[in-house]
């Protein structure tokens, strides 16, 4: 989970992970991502305890983060493509396509 790491941890495994792929390749995240604006419903509350649980038990060292932190982290990494699925199988994680 990249939930679990500092930026320049993500970045440093995106970057293997763009190394590891062919042209064209394609890394798949399931992550929880963080809404642009905070609202009062139950999913936004969800993310929001997760984010602080995560920076609990992590030291302040992981963090959730929106989708644009992600496509910023993946172009930072060399993915110059970047698509989030907001599937309704579950309300706490978002499937992140990064594509080389």
């Amino acid at each position: 989970m990249l939930t679990t790491w500092t930026d320049d941890e993500c970045k440093l495994i995106l970057e293997n992970c763009w190394k590891a792929l062919p042209a064209g390749g394609k890394l798949i995240a399931c992550e929880p991502v963080l809404p642009k604006e905070s609202d009062d419903s139950h999913r936004t509350r969800t993310l929001l305890e997760g984010d602080i649980f995560v920076m609990t038990i992590y030291r302040a060292k992981g963090k959730h983060r929106t989708e644009e932190e992600f496509k910023q982290l993946g172009l930072s990494a060399g993915f110059p493509h970047f698509r989030a699925f907001h599937v309704h199988v579950d309300d706490f994680f978002t499937v992140l396509e990064f594509q080389k």
